[in-house]
């Protein structure tokens, strides 16, 4: 796979019975999380986002959350007995009913910050540590949790040999278990697949962080042998686990990390890479993909001494910052607010999630819908045509469904609510 191009896309999903041509159109939202600092994960549906809170308006972290943008409440999840203190949380289960993230070392009765890893669970509302590596120091801590699996039973991270880190998987029957040191031995698991087999992030090379990965068996490889000289990590991948997304630069290159995209292939641990778009979408920052859709849309930020902008590649492969997405598509940003990280997209690309230095987390929502309402066949006439779409797929969900015409991202009652109230419309 290379850089994307997504007129295919668009042309499949546009061109009806008829061969006629009806554009969708596209709306974008643009809202802030209540009371929220950071938004670092989001089940693939959207409804639940956690990250850290802000509930005294200053701009610091002084707790976490679990939102759920449906009911539109707060789970308050700083439940240590300091409520000075924070309890990180990074990633969320697709029922968003497990949170993991890092607590206070119950076997450490002074530690009150959060120096190992642990998950909480919606059935009992309380946290339990994952633990740490036998040789584990304080560096600073001694075990953190990055990110989960889908049914929240699988977690990696990185825990410590003394000070020396190490890439981490866990599951409730082996417990923590370190994977295999690439490199320099230093090592961290940031994302995992949806199924928890597939794990990766980065270890130390000669000179910088390498891109790496492991299997479930926590055999890992680096995808720059044999000494892991380039510079680049793994932030991102796709739920199935055939894609990876992160940044890269060759060592004999002085220019900035380039966007970039690993797929299977013949390459070096059976990955090809292939550059996103430009590498960068503002010329000499540093392109950072974090996330992908099912259909393609790949959202991340230019970074840049301590500056980050947000951008998304969209359907048609344009490669624009996301403010000016929102804003072209109908949205409001406020005046002078700076979108700087786009962390997360739903598998059916219909919301991203995102945040900035102190100035709060923020949710952007997408919705497409044919130019002519009920019109899922595209062709410009609402007739038995769109009607049969519709019945067939009824109760599929994902990403760009024809028959979606409402754009909430499932076929259902109300998508054909609007056929049957649009029946007989023509829009040629």
């Amino acid at each position: 796979m290379t850089a994307r191009t997504f007129g295919w896309l668009a042309a499949t999903l546009l061109v009806g019975a008829s061969g006629a041509i009806a554009q969708d159109v596209i709306t974008a939202e643009f809202e802030l999380i209540p009371t929220a600092l950071g938004a670092n994960d989001m089940t693939p549906d959207g409804r639940y986002v956690v990250g850290e809170s802000d509930s005294n308006g200053d701009g610091l972290p002084d707790g976490s959350y679990r939102w759920d943008s449906v009911t539109n409440t707060v789970i308050d999840l700083n439940l240590t007995g300091d409520p000075t203190t924070t309890v990180p949380v990074v990633a969320v289960s697709d029922d968003g009913s497990i949170v993991l993230g890092n607590m206070p070392d119950p076997n450490d009765p002074n530690d009150a910050i959060g120096n190992v890893a642990g998950i909480w669970r919606e059935s009992t509302g309380t946290w339990e540590s994952l633990g740490y590596l036998p040789n584990a120091q304080q560096c600073p801590s001694r075990s953190t949790g990055y990110e989960l699996s889908s049914d929240g039973g699988v977690a990696v991270g990185l825990s410590w040999d003394g000070c020396s880190a190490r890439a981490i998987r866990w599951t409730q029957a082996t417990g923590m278990v370190e994977m295999e040191p690439l490199a320099n031995a230093s090592c961290r698991a940031s994302v995992v697949a949806a199924d928890g087999t597939l794990s990766a992030g980065f270890c130390q090379g000669s000179f910088s962080r390498t891109p790496a990965f492991w299997d479930a068996d926590g055999n890992g490889q680096l995808l720059d042998p044999p000494n892991g000289d380039a510079l680049g990590e793994i932030h991102g991948m796709n739920d199935a686990g055939t894609i990876m997304l992160g940044e890269w630069l060759d060592p004999n290159s002085l220019g900035s990390a380039q966007a970039t995209m690993w797929t299977p292939g013949t390459g070096p641990g059976g990955w090809d890479r292939a550059t996103i778009g430009a590498g960068s979408l503002l010329p000499g920052w540093s392109g950072i993909p974090t996330d992908i859709d099912d259909c393609g849309v790949i959202v991340g930020f230019d970074f840049l001494l301590g500056n980050r902008r947000a951008w998304i590649i969209d359907d048609d492969g344009n490669y624009q910052l996301l403010k000016d997405f929102v804003t072209s598509h109908g949205g409001t940003v406020p005046a002078g607010f700076p979108m700087e990280v786009a962390q997360a997209i739903t598998t059916d690309g219909r919301y991203i999630v995102g945040h900035g230095f102190g100035t709060g987390a923020w949710r952007v929502t997408i919705t497409r819908t044919p130019l002519c309402p009920g019109d899922a066949s595209r062709d410009g006439q609402v007739d038995l045509s769109d009607l049969a779409l519709l019945l067939a797929d009824f109760g599929n969900t994902g990403c760009r469904l024809p028959a979606d015409v409402n754009g909430d991202g499932t076929i259902d009652l109300s998508d054909l609510a609007i056929v049957l109230a649009n029946f007989g419309n023509s829009c040629t």
